[in-house]
């Protein structure tokens, strides 16, 4: 039989090389990963057919034919479940900054499960399920992939609308865990105080994973270590356009200087309640050092990377840099041109 001290030390162990592997991101070759072409890195999105998809524009044949377009995984799985699950999919689905897996969480009520999926085989396995946060913290990976942090809240509360067996989505609070899709659940490491949503990873200069993430009441953004520790807090206000009805962060560069942040996003957002769910792309990208707005007015943001931006209309795809000058334009071919979420994961993550 394991003796419990050894088993204990062991978990801490392996946490404690979880999350310095999130320091590896610095130690990469920033020339490979710095997305100077569309053909310099690979693109995920949702089809129709709910399979997630991907596109490597530097394989591409140049005619936008669907063979070019490769599925990696099936989530019809998805509409199985009970209550909206394409909206709850949309909101938590993520793909990790190395391209390896996804996540998301599988269903719109108290049986949802947070899954992962590894983007070379195909597989699809159950994390954990219900409680678990998709609203306020979604599902978020460290830098290097190895691992995400759940938020363990009962979303969905015990009120219903009449005729409707899905309550409403409350907001709570709860721990938060460490899973991994090659080592499982690890110890918790990091304790929100203050509460708040939105949490994003990115790599420190020091090579320690850090985070950031905005208080409840969208008024401030923290940044944070591993431990939960507030290492600054800055004022949403001080921020260009970062307007009040900012609902949160949908991504942070890999060193932690530049924001997407979403601005006059209703506060009814897109479940009933009121209990909004996160935006699927955002309005501006804003410079947290200066707190000036970066990148043509209504440039919109979805991934960040080291030199600059993702920003999308319709299908048409463009890299902003952080200096404000667009670096190249894509379209989407047939298969994903419409889809709902967008990822962009730089050759050499």
């Amino acid at each position: 039989m394991d003796d419990p001290h050894r088993s204990s030390s062991r978990k801490h162990l392996t946490i404690a090389a979880v999350l310095a592997l999130a320091g590896a991101l610095a130690a990469c070759d920033l020339d490979a990963m710095s997305g100077n072409g569309a053909d310099g890195g690979v693109f995920y999105a949702l089809g129709d057919d709910h399979r997630l998809y991907r596109w490597d524009p530097g394989a591409d044949s140049g005619d936008g034919d669907a063979a070019d377009v490769e599925p990696v995984l099936d989530l019809s799985g998805v509409w199985d479940a009970e209550g909206d699950v394409g909206t709850v999919l949309r909101a938590s689905l993520s793909v990790d900054p190395t391209g390896r897996h996804a996540a998301w969480v599988a269903g719109a009520s108290p049986h949802a499960s947070l899954m992962f999926g590894d983007l070379d085989t195909g597989e699809v396995a159950t994390a954990i399920e219900y409680p678990v946060d998709h609203a306020c913290i979604d599902p978020v990976w460290l830098p290097d992939g190895s691992a995400v942090l759940a938020h363990r809240a009962p979303v969905w509360g015990t009120a219903t609308a009449a005729g409707d067996e899905i309550p409403f989505p409350v907001t709570t609070w709860g721990a938060t865990e460490w899973h991994s899709p090659d080592a499982g659940r690890l110890p918790t490491t990091v304790e929100l105080t203050p509460h708040g949503c939105r949490l994003r990873w990115y790599t420190a200069e020091d090579g320690s994973a850090q985070a950031l993430y905005h208080d409840l009441e969208l008024s401030e953004l923290y940044r944070i270590d591993t431990n939960g520790h507030v290492l600054e807090t800055i004022p949403v206000s001080n921020l260009e356009g970062a307007e009040p009805l900012t609902i949160g962060l949908v991504n942070v560069d890999p060193a932690g200087r530049y924001a997407c942040v979403v601005e006059d996003y209703g506060p009814d957002g897109a479940v009933k309640g009121g209990f909004t769910i996160r935006a699927e792309s955002g309005t501006r990208v804003v410079d947290l050092a200066s707190g000036e707005a970066v990148g043509p007015d209504e440039s919109g943001c979805t991934t960040l990377h080291e030199d600059g931006f993702v920003s999308r209309t319709d299908a048409t795809v463009d890299f902003i840099g952080y200096d404000g000058e667009h670096r190249w334009t894509i379209e989407l071919p047939g298969p994903i041109a419409e889809s709902p979420v967008l990822y962009f994961v730089p050759g050499g993550s």
